[in-house]
């Protein structure tokens, strides 16, 4: 087994999640905290670095730290410009404060592309050249991978999938668009819908309305086969953009099952360019909660030049 090892990172609004990794992937440690109530800039960076204390204690063959955080993320300045889940936080210097007290490489990315590394590297996407990836939980998240390249763009920002508008006249998004694909998918829009659909107030949470669906619930079934529609029109849009191989779909949301899958291959069959729909592949994500910090631990072993 090699001695290098990178520790990766995945700041969430709820939970703070570290792993150790080798150069194959093998998590060789984990550990995960609570974020901070309030999630004080001062507060988080100091959870974040005493977990790179405490397992670079444990492994001090780590040669890099990865960082991954919701948000727009400025990757040479390496600040975090705005983050929905963390109130107040605009143009925070988090690498620049974490730094002061780290001494190992650190490099900070937005924590959807460090799922769409992992699963490149070493989950779904791994036989894939051009890929996309969308995390569907608490918002819509997405990646871009081109010629086994992530794509940031311009000014770090590229990915902004959930931003995709599936409708001109749709509802108001936090982001100052109307119809955005999150606005139907996000887990907050996807449980008012659901109970609207179901004619159920008692459903809160995503999972609830998978049950229903095993046990036959034709409503159930159809609500979700529905949302995955919406999910395959946007995605209509970005395989006409970017022509991937694949579409690697990951998050809590994506966990509803076949008939939201279903839905989404319906779309694409029915709406896209045929030579393209017959040859872009959709796919469950593989690598489970912990994608995130692995995707975070390639960037950390990237910044010590090792990958």
């Amino acid at each position: 087994m090699s001695h290098k090892l990178s520790l990766g990172i995945d700041l969430g609004g709820t939970a703070i999640k570290a792993v150790v990794i080798d150069e194959s992937g093998n998590i060789l440690n984990s550990l995960q905290v609570d974020t901070p109530p309030g999630r004080a800039v001062n507060d988080v960076t100091q959870a974040i670095v005493d977990l790179i204390n405490s397992l670079y204690r444990d492994r001090p063959g780590i040669v890099g730290v990865g960082l991954g955080s919701p948000g727009l993320v400025d990757e040479g300045r390496k600040i975090i410009r705005f983050s929905p889940n963390f109130p107040g936080w605009q143009n925070v210097p988090l690498w620049k404060l974490i730094k002061e007290q780290v001494s190992l490489p650190l490099a900070l990315e937005n924590d959807v592309n460090c799922f769409a590394l992992a699963e490149h590297h070493w989950g779904a996407g791994r036989t894939f050249k051009h890929l996309l990836g969308l995390a569907v939980g608490t918002g819509v998240g997405g990646a871009v991978i081109l010629n086994d390249q992530l794509y940031r763009g311009s000014s770090g920002a590229a990915g902004e999938l959930g931003h995709v508008s599936v409708d001109l006249w749709g509802p108001k998004c936090p982001c100052g668009n109307f119809g955005c694909v999150e606005r139907y998918l996000g887990v907050q829009w996807f449980i008012e819908a659901a109970r609207e659909a179901l004619d159920d107030d008692q459903i809160s949470a995503p999972d609830q309305v998978s049950s229903l669906a095993a046990q036959g619930n034709q409503n159930a079934i159809a609500f979700l086969e529905n949302r995955g529609e919406i999910l395959g029109s946007a995605c209509v849009s970005l395989i006409h953009a970017f022509d991937p191989e694949a579409i690697i779909i990951g998050g809590g949301i994506a966990q509803s099952g076949e008939p939201f899958f279903r839905g989404i291959k319906r779309a694409i069959q029915e709406r896209a360019y045929p030579v393209l729909a017959d040859h872009v592949q959709v796919r469950s994500a593989k690598l489970g909660t912990s994608a995130g910090a692995i995707g975070a631990a390639i960037i950390g072993f990237e910044t010590g030049s090792l990958l």
